[in-house]
């Protein structure tokens, strides 16, 4: 939604700017609320002074007056944003509270502040004993306009306990922070003055409301007159399509939603972003890797800052001045010092301190009064240097360690870490023997193992900051804000050690009560913990079919997936279908169960599945050891596929089928129009090499994701197309790639490949080798016996009559070589790729190429789609072939997630509630 209240003028009349920062005690000028991005009803700035006028009375008629304690608990919305604007009204002592929080520390955050009175969403657990006020009560739906009132928040303003914000408490208890209207009121109008904002700025923050640096951007935007679009601040995908839709200019949020961001640009290409002239971040410390994907793909610089919940906003970087954090803002000074307070070099690390005028009132004590601050000083607990031009650069929380008789800081350690290309998080282990340990956490979506982020890491680092263990996770688990949730990180290492991947389950929040059957949730965390904890015995069965990294890797996307299950099926809320029928996968077992059958158990009352005939056994395994994990209605099918499509296909709501398109066909005939069916087929993935590509990455990628389960994984791309002017380079560094590769066993961690699994994909591919025997410049041997296929290269120019190449499910890397642009872009705009339209890789800057394919394709620049994917996302391209939806005699070729399919095309249901609604 947009929040507009900007001065209207006569058409033809400019908005005068303002030349210095508004004041938020008194009344916004009237101006337009935009749609919002979901079609709710359309607001003016007529009506925000209403809805706040509504929100005053109502607190009046509940007896909330000046002085009271009242908490905020409510998601970011424009409830909760008017709501905060009429507490300040009241005058209260404002206490804001995160709405994820788990309920035992929301009630002792509320008894310690000695809050009477609660503001909340609906899904917000309140104490008894005290007075709750639900948002929709609060405001009506329709308010009457209220031309005689005016918005006053100089009583708020006036009060030393203007506003009660806790800290993270990532070290411990949260510390209540008592601030002064009046160093909240001065702290924004430093910060207005130094990023220049004017009444014609459209604000994005992406953020929660209910911390200092998402309620700044709140009362930024009161005071500078201009626009609030709010979106949910998780949803990285619709703030982009807001971005363009309401002509946004400045964006804020933390760096892990900016990562989020890029991985979507990189896959969707470049929208509109020209209009977007400041993009800030803050609330956890920046990595270079980040600043420099971000200034390449977007074409602007990310403008980090600094503040606290106790000073405020201390330092920006501004688009005049953009270097690390910027310079403290006006007024207020930052020093760094040594471990015994002496001031430190310039340049040289240490603890910062900052002496500000905005700093806290106190904290709250133990019986809910205020502690008073003694001293301007804050010392922040962080870590940084300044520059001799006064830059300030933050790298993280003080943990210094004495080691080797040195003392290290090591969040330092893991900002230089990130310059090996992934972030890194740093963890000490405390030992009476050895001393300090350094554990190096890697986030790595493609799973290269610890091996490989220890080589990587080695040149980066002194002898003495050398790690002690390594250990790598497809994600790091984040708190509310964005930042790292170090207590998190460390269970998930000590629940799965150096093989955990992914985000940590979502705490209990409002995303629960949209879950469409909300019961079957402690199944899916029976599940997740079961594999968690028997890690090794899921192993031994999937290491029947797959080689162990694959099957490493697909247990830690599995998790992964159902980790993510709740944020899914909240967001999409599918209607809840009687009956689902599912046509298993001929490879990936256990990330199919998770995929096809536990994530759609949230919205599917009951679930048949057939398992394909390669993976019988070992599906009919998984599922006696799982189904009394979950005990769920889900049921495999031990019957024919003809005798499947005849019933439980027959009888379902959907059907879900995974394979060739020639079967999708025969079997979608058979369906009556009212059933939804989702087809996810097969696509050619190409892999595309400029001639300014970093070569030594794309092989790698190339090596990665082509050999991913020995060859026979769908993601492998079946053409690499690589430009003639490092064709050489290629061919080489990819033949040096493959010999240095181990072959061994399935149940062997230590080898890159296996023999190959299935038998009639094996005789496939000796018969293409062999009528292609021409073509090949590395390897091509051949053990029958064992099915041991060498990974090997065929090579050729691109032919653009009657493109074609073969789906070989083996370790066979089919490299065209191009020369013109041209040519390669006939190829890939032929009727048999773009029927096949699923992934591509891109690699260098090739701006039109990458357009091309985005046409119908999924895209990735400079990574691979393993690196990309995410279960509880929509995936796959515009081609037919590829993958399709259909339901009452139309098929749609799109990218496909389950619970959005169903929610496109069965309807969705309201919070809380099965029923239909769409």
């Amino acid at each position: 939604m947009t929040i507009d209240h900007r001065p209207t003028a006569p058409t033809g009349t400019a908005v005068p700017h303002p030349a210095a920062p508004a004041d938020p005690t008194a009344t916004g000028p009237d101006g337009r609320l935009r749609l919002v991005p979901d079609g709710a009803g359309a607001l003016t700035g007529v009506d925000v002074r209403a809805g706040c006028a509504a929100a005053a009375a109502a607190l009046r008629s509940h007896r909330v007056t000046a002085g009271d304690r009242v908490a905020l608990v409510a998601e970011n919305s424009t409830g909760s944003v008017l709501a905060l604007l009429a507490l300040m009204h009241t005058g209260v002592s404002l206490v804001l509270l995160d709405p994820r929080q788990d309920a035992g520390g929301r009630a002792r955050a509320l008894a310690r502040a000695g809050v009477r009175t609660v503001v909340c969403d609906p899904a917000v657990t309140v104490p008894a004993g005290l007075t709750r006020i639900d948002l929709p009560t609060l405001l009506p739906r329709r308010c009457d306009p209220a031309p005689s009132f005016e918005l006053d928040l100089a009583a708020w303003r006036g009060r030393d306990d203007a506003l009660i914000v806790f800290s993270s408490g990532t070290t411990g208890e949260p510390t209540g922070v008592v601030r002064s209207g009046e160093s909240v009121y001065a702290n924004i109008a430093r910060t207005q003055r130094r990023m220049g904002y004017v009444a014609d700025d459209v604000f994005l923050p992406l953020l929660p409301f209910s911390h200092q640096y998402g309620l700044s951007l709140v009362l930024l935007w009161w005071c500078s007159g201009g626009r609030l679009v709010l979106v949910p601040h998780t949803r990285a995908d619709r703030a982009l399509d807001a971005i363009g839709r309401h002509g946004v200019t400045v964006v804020d949020a933390a760096p892990s939603t900016y990562h989020s961001l890029l991985n979507l640009l990189g896959s969707r290409g470049r929208p509109h972003l020209g209009g977007v002239r400041m993009w800030c971040v803050g609330g956890a410390p920046l990595g270079a890797a980040l600043t420099d994907r971000f200034a390449e793909l977007v074409g602007r610089p990310l403008l980090d800052g600094y503040g606290s919940s106790e000073a405020g906003n201390i330092a920006l970087s501004s688009p005049a001045d953009p270097r690390l954090c910027g310079l403290p803002l006006p007024g207020i000074e930052v020093q760094v010092v040594d471990p015994a307070g002496r001031p430190v070099d310039d340049g040289e690390t240490g603890r910062i301190v900052v002496d500000t005028p905005d700093l806290m009132t106190g904290v709250l004590g133990t019986d809910g009064t205020v502690l008073p601050a003694r001293t301007r000083l804050l010392h922040t607990g962080d870590i940084g240097y300044r520059t001799p031009q006064g830059h300030v650069a933050v790298l993280g929380r003080d943990g210094a360690v004495h080691r080797h008789g040195h003392t290290l800081y090591p969040e330092a350690l893991a900002r230089r870490a990130e310059a090996a290309g992934a972030p890194v998080q740093v963890l000490t282990v405390d030992d009476e023997r050895r001393g300090t340990s350094l554990v190096f956490v890697v986030a790595d979506p493609a799973r290269r193992d610890a091996r490989f982020w220890r080589q990587e890491l080695r040149p980066l680092l002194s002898e003495h900051e050398q790690p002690n263990k390594v250990a790598v996770v497809g994600a790091f688990p984040l708190n509310r804000t964005g930042k790292v949730d170090v207590p998190a990180l460390r269970a998930l290492l000590d629940e799965g050690g150096d093989s955990v991947a992914g985000p940590a389950a979502l705490p209990p929040g409002p995303e629960s009560s949209l879950v469409p059957l909300p019961d079957r949730l402690p199944a899916l965390d029976a599940v997740t913990r079961h594999l968690v904890g028997h890690r090794d015995e899921i192993l031994e069965i999937l290491t029947e079919v797959s080689n162990h990294r694959t099957a490493d890797a697909e247990i830690d996307t599995a998790i992964g997936t159902l980790r993510g299950a709740v944020g899914e099926v909240s967001a999409r809320r599918p209607a809840v279908v009687d009956r689902i029928a599912v046509f298993m996968p001929s490879n990936i077992p256990l990330y199919a169960y998770v995929l096809y059958l536990l994530v759609p158990a949230l919205y599917g009352r009951e679930i048949t599945f057939r398992p394909s005939s390669h993976l019988r056994d070992q599906l009919e395994r998984l599922h006696t050891r799982l189904a009394p994990v979950h005990g769920l209605p889900i049921t495999l099918s031990d019957t024919t596929q003809r005798e499947f499509v005849a019933g439980p296909v027959a009888e379902a709501d959907v059907a879900v089928f995974t394979g060739t398109y020639a079967n999708a066909e025969r079997i979608r005939d058979r369906l009556r129009p009212e059933q939804l069916f989702v087809y996810f087929g097969q696509g050619v993935n190409p892999l595309v090499v400029g001639p300014d590509a970093d070569v030594d990455l794309a092989v790698r990628d190339a090596v990665e994701i082509r050999l991913l389960n020995s060859g026979q994984d769908c993601f492998g791309p079946d053409v690499m197309f690589v430009h003639d002017s490092v064709a050489g380079r290629f061919h080489e560094l990819l033949a040096k790639r493959i010999d240095e590769l181990r072959f061994g066993a399935y149940t062997d961690p230590d080898a890159d490949y296996g023999a190959m699994y299935y038998e009639q994909a094996f005789g496939f591919a000796l018969e293409h080798l062999h009528a292609n025997a021409a073509h090949i410049v590395h390897g091509g041997e051949a053990h029958v016996a064992s099915r041991r296929l060498q990974p090997t290269v065929l090579s050729r120019p691109i032919t653009t009559r009657k493109p074609r190449c073969e789906e070989l499910f083996a370790p066979i890397f089919n490299v065209q070589t191009y020369a013109r642009l041209d040519d390669l872009h006939s190829v890939l705009a032929s009727p048999f790729f773009e029927e096949r339209a699923m992934g591509a890789m891109v690699y260098g800057d090739l701006p039109a190429t990458v357009e091309l394919l985005a046409r119908r394709h999924e895209v990735c620049r400079n990574t691979t789609l393993l690196h990309t994917d995410d279960g509880n996302a929509p995936m796959g391209g515009r081609g037919m072939v590829a993958n399709y939806v259909a339901h009452r005699g139309r098929r749609s070729a799109e990218p496909l997630l389950v619970s959005k399919a169903v929610a496109d095309h069965l309807g969705t249901v309201d919070a809380g509630r099965a029923r239909v609604t769409g």
